[in-house]
């Protein structure tokens, strides 16, 4: 068996690829596309990264992994608490090659941290540890082995963690954010060439994250069909397209050092397109439907003046001041996250609410004996309501146009099953596009008059904040293509879908796919012996944490400080 390498360029779409290709303007992917097989990739529903990233990591839905977002609601209470890989139920791939025999490299894939103890090198993702501020470099806790960061800091001056150029935004220098994201990318290639060089290795992995940040900030810049649509400064008109082609200049310097044998997967964990000025107020709506009751006026005014301060501090203050909020959070956030979202929310009078997530909210069950002041009945009230809800959510119209606000809504069964279901919402929505742009989300506490729908002006400064990083949003489908020994060229590949990835990898090396992935191997890709050798099948990888520590015994306040200053700096979290 040969080797695979996978380059992961984060929310990348072919609508922006394949033009671009048609321009002359990618030549190292659009060799790819030539010489290889390509399609879209279907991400996970809500497409949203950690669950996603979680998903091609083991081959499985979210309730086998555990992953569904960014943050999850503490047990037994309505505040939140920040997610990673710690708590993840199944073993990556990445692993089962080691345990195989197989010798691996991982770079800066989302949802890693704490790294698996792999036989090779291991350095997570965003949702790391590390040094510093939002950009900082990855330290050894990040880092497997250890020892890795020593070597690293003397070979290409440290690893970064990310870009995150929100302060650069926020101070009117937009070219400055393109300019950090740029110098991240080549930072984390050079860290990619030197370990692929030095060690030996059968699978290896580099995520660029940036493709997927300048697609949040630089949106409104680069379509000028976007109602976000910013003309100045002139020179962003290319942002997007001068990131993408750093990231096919790097792709072509990480070919050239491919042996022979390797064969290469390009993906990306969702899609992206533009972001509305539509502005939805999810709650307020429960609230017309008469499942969810308001506290009175002094709740909304803490709720918003609480959100006023916190939009200040990532905007304003000194990052030592923004560390003691944002770990006066964490104790809240379960706190400060907490009471923007909830603060209005009275739950005794409370069936359903909405978990408003500035990107996907999900819809949970106010259910006693789970929730703290939980009112619904398990067992047949509970059916009677989801039923009610999702008939109410799919018969969701706009009021002037028509379209429908919501695509459809799932029972949480009819999306996702395995051993981790009891966390998942209760009902998941899969939300519409409006004229081709999603919707813009905010908490409700922000409604005037507490209306669910309303026109948001992007130009006016107290609405700058709140499309700051929002003017691009993720898509359900996203980029996968291959290339190399066994490989058929000129192919076209059908429904293929995120959790496919692991148990290919795993074939394309030879490995057993455990029977408990819900993945499949795309076998309609292979030309040869590839696609003569049967897919071998092997024991289920399954049921308890794969990392010894805890997550919430490996994040020191301090880290939960930059964690919620990083998923600020990308719109993921108010």
């Amino acid at each position: 068996m040969g080797r695979v390498l996978i380059i992961g360029w984060d929310g990348a779409t072919f609508d922006l690829i394949e033009p671009w290709v048609a321009q002359g303007k990618l030549p190292n992917i659009a060799a790819v596309l030539e010489n290889g097989t390509h399609g879209e990739l279907r991400s996970t529903l809500p497409p949203m990264t950690f669950p996603a990233w979680s998903s091609f990591m083991t081959g499985k839905n979210p309730a086998k992994h555990g992953i569904y977002d960014f943050t999850r609601q503490r047990p037994g209470t309505y505040d939140l608490e920040f997610v990673n890989g710690g708590q993840r139920k199944a073993p990556s791939f990445w692993k089962l090659l080691s345990d195989a025999g197989k010798r691996v490299i991982s770079i800066s894939v989302p949802c890693t941290y704490p790294p698996e103890k792999v036989s090779g090198v291991m350095l997570s993702g965003f949702d790391a540890a590390g040094l510093g501020g939002s950009s900082a470099k990855l330290d050894s806790r990040g880092m497997f082995p250890p020892e890795m960061f020593n070597e690293l800091e003397h070979a290409v001056g440290g690893h970064p963690i990310g870009s995150f150029p929100v302060a650069e935004i926020n101070a009117g220098d937009p070219e400055a954010a393109v300019r950090k994201i740029l110098d991240v990318i080549g930072r984390k290639a050079a860290t990619a060439k030197y370990l692929f060089q030095k060690y030996d290795w059968d699978c290896a992995m580099i995520l660029f994250g940036e493709s997927d940040g300048a697609g949040h900030h630089f949106w409104k810049y680069c379509d000028p069909h976007s109602p976000q649509f910013c003309d100045k400064p002139s020179s962003m008109r290319d942002s997007i397209l001068r990131v993408y082609q750093e990231l096919d200049r790097q792709l072509g310097e990480l070919k050239r050092l491919m042996p022979e044998d390797t064969t290469l997967l390009m993906m990306s964990d969702h899609g992206f397109g533009g972001v509305s000025t539509t502005a939805l107020f999810p709650n307020c709506w429960l609230r017309e439907q008469g499942v969810l009751q308001f506290r009175g006026g002094f709740s909304r005014w803490l709720s918003r003046r609480l959100d006023a301060l916190k939009l200040r501090a990532v905007a304003k203050l000194p990052n030592s001041v923004q560390k003691f909020l944002s770990r006066f959070a964490r104790k809240q956030l379960g706190g400060i996250e907490a009471k923007v979202r909830y603060g209005i929310i009275d739950w005794s009078g409370t069936k359903a609410y909405f978990e408003e997530n500035p990107y996907y909210p999900c819809l949970r069950i106010n259910l006693k004996g789970r929730q703290p002041q939980g009112i619904v009945e398990p067992g047949a009230e509970y059916e009677r309501l989801r039923t009610q809800l999702i008939e109410a959510l799919e018969d969701w119209r706009h009021p002037e146009t028509g379209e429908r606000i919501v695509e459809r809504a799932y029972r949480r069964e009819e999306v996702y099953s395995g051993p981790c279901l009891d966390e998942a919402p209760d009902i998941v929505v899969h939300w519409s596009t409006h004229e081709d742009y999603t919707y813009a989300f905010k908490v409700s506490s922000k409604s005037k008059k507490l209306a669910w729908l309303e026109q948001i002006d992007p130009q006016r400064p107290e609405n700058f904040a709140f499309f700051t990083g929002k003017s691009g949003s993720h898509r359900d489908n996203g980029i996968f293509l291959a290339e190399g020994p066994g490989i058929e060229a000129g192919k076209q590949l059908d429904k293929a879908q995120i959790m496919d990835v692991a148990p290919t990898i795993l074939h394309l090396l030879g490995i057993a796919v455990p029977e408990d992935m819900d993945g499949r191997v795309l076998t309609e890709m292979l030309e040869g012996d590839a696609a003569t050798a049967e897919v071998a099948v092997g024991a289920a990888a399954n049921g308890t944490p794969v990392l010894s520590a805890a997550a919430d015994d490996s994040y020191t306040d301090d880290d939960q400080a930059v964690i919620s200053e990083r998923l600020r700096a990308l719109g993921y979290i108010e």
